[in-house]
């Protein structure tokens, strides 16, 4: 039904509105369009590297349309000229470029690069970063002079207190495993720790080339004396091993001096005589032998200081037959700088004594110290008693020694007390002569054969040390009477010995400088056990 005249006609929901269709049409064409202008640009940009070598081929040499703006005298712009090589212009007849062809075998892969812009070429060859100078043949030419090997050579050496043989030889540029080698040939023959300082060592040194090609120092030859008329060799054969001989003897035979039957030792007393002489390895029955020859001057508690020096020289006896027990020979005591000096001597009668440089017997009337390794422990005169707990006159003076300690008899007498004997306890006492007479108390135990009665001599083992009667404990009191009266027994001054004269003196004097040479010798008996380890 058509719409009645000037009302407004009703909507079609079917018809496109043609405005709509033109819009969207548009829009259409409008992005295809953007799309190929954005496309060319990236093309003409990045179309230089993305390109084939085919595409240079049509392109001018002046400039490429739309990006090489002319300029106003009609020639191109300099923004973005893009010449190419000669090897790519185009041909007069044609116009094209001409690509060549490389050889890609042998020929130059970039025929822009001439061979005059290298470094090198086969007409002008260079060493880079290197200098090579010609070489004459007349200075490449070592030439090694053979030079005469120094001479051995001969050096007399003594050797110093405490330097060994192994020392002196190390010192003078000996390897220590030649050194040792050395010392381990002589050790059969003779103990190197036996050889005593100063002893004179000859010895012969030669420069060698061991097996590394090193100069070395070596000892071909050495020899010194281990005692007086006897020679130790040492010589090294041609493979450098050591063989020691004593000269006149055959080959391993030993010194003579090797057999060692006198021993010497020179020390400082230190905290005690007794202590150091054991420390030194002398025998027990050497050191109170030692005790009671000075016994008779020397207080060996008071007067012995740590710096005094001793001496003491022994072995086998000199003169009989009897070798079975060693004695002593000399024995010498420095007290404050001042010397005392005793030999052993048996004179023409058999008696044997001790005597001093002068000859003058060691033996005096009384001893002043009749127990060795003795310390004062209460002097003479009057104190307070330890058990009564009041004074009283002290009549002798007391050695603290331990319990069993050996008793001399200060002289020789004969025995008037033996046992029990009041607040004594066990003791002795010994009349010498009209004059002195001795009291021991406090004893263990009286020695064998100790009686009423008994003629003893000076030294002699009387009785051990205790603590019987009034006692506090192990020691000995010991008493002197002169004339019935007590005095203090370390201020007596005895009467001296006997006197050598005559012909004995002049023997004596003769085996002085017999015991004299023969402790030169002589090692200590220390250096005797070392050299046994």
């Amino acid at each position: 039904m058509p719409p009645a005249t000037g009302a407004e006609p009703s909507p079609d929901p079917f018809q496109v509105e043609p405005a709509h269709h033109r819009w969207l049409l548009t829009t259409c064409v409008a992005g295809i369009a953007g799309s190929l202008v954005i496309g060319s640009a990236v093309l003409g940009i990045f179309g230089e590297n993305a390109a084939p070598r085919d595409a240079y081929a049509s392109v001018e040499k002046a400039s490429i349309s739309g990006f090489y703006p002319d300029t106003a005298d009609g020639g191109r712009s300099p923004i973005g000229r893009k010449e190419f090589s000669s090897a790519y212009q185009p041909q007069p007849d044609t116009g094209q470029p001409v690509v060549p062809e490389r050889d890609l075998n042998n020929a130059n892969l970039y025929p822009e690069i001439t061979s005059n812009d290298l470094p090198y070429s086969e007409d002008r060859p260079v060493v880079i970063n290197a200098d090579i100078d010609g070489v004459d043949d007349e200075e490449n030419i070592t030439t090694i002079t053979k030079q005469v090997p120094p001479e051995p050579t001969d050096e007399t050496i003594k050797l110093a207190k405490g330097q060994s043989l192994i020392d002196v030889l190390t010192d003078r540029g000996v390897s220590l495993d030649a050194a040792k080698a050395l010392v381990a040939s002589i050790n059969p023959i003779f103990p190197v720790n036996m050889i005593k300082p100063g002893t004179a060592v000859e010895v012969t040194l030669d420069r060698q080339i061991d097996f590394y090609g090193r100069e070395v120092t070596f000892p071909v030859e050495l020899s010194f004396n281990p005692g007086p008329k006897e020679t130790l060799t040492v010589e090294a054969d041609e493979d450098g091993r050591f063989q020691a001989a004593i000269e006149g003897t055959k080959a391993g035979t030993k010194s003579q001096y090797a057999q060692i039957n006198h021993f010497h030792t020179h020390a400082e007393v230190g905290s005690s005589l007794y202590g150091t002489a054991k420390d030194n390895k002398i025998p027990d029955y050497i050191i109170a032998e030692f005790t009671r020859i000075f016994s008779y001057d020397v207080d060996f508690q008071r007067q012995v200081k740590a710096s005094d020096t001793f001496d003491v020289f022994y072995g086998n006896p000199l003169t009989g037959s009897s070798s079975r027990r060693k004695v002593l020979h000399f024995a010498q005591l420095t007290l404050d700088g001042k010397t005392r000096t005793y030999y052993r001597y048996t004179t023409k009668d058999g008696q044997t004594d001790y005597y001093d440089e002068q000859g003058r017997s060691a033996q005096k009337s009384l001893l002043k110290t009749p127990v060795s390794g003795a310390k004062l422990t209460s002097g003479f005169g009057m104190r307070l008693h330890p058990l009564l707990g009041y004074s009283k006159m002290h009549a002798g003076v007391d050695f603290g020694v331990p319990q069993g300690t050996p008793i001399r008899a200060a002289g020789s007498g004969v025995v008037e007390v033996a046992g029990r004997h009041g607040s004594f306890g066990i003791a002795v006492e010994i009349k010498h002569n009209d004059r002195y007479e001795t009291l021991y108390a406090h004893m263990s135990r009286l020695a064998a054969g100790i009686t009423r009665g008994t003629k003893i001599n000076q030294g002699q083992i009387i009785g051990y040390v205790g603590s019987t009667g009034r006692s506090t404990g192990p020691h000995l009191h010991y008493e002197v009477h002169v004339n019935g009266r007590p005095v203090n027994p370390t201020r007596i001054t005895a009467a001296g010995g006997k006197q050598l004269a005559g012909k004995e003196l002049a023997k004596f004097a003769q085996m002085k400088q017999r015991v004299v040479a023969m402790m030169q010798q002589a090692p200590s008996p220390l250096q005797v056990a070392q050299a046994k380890q």
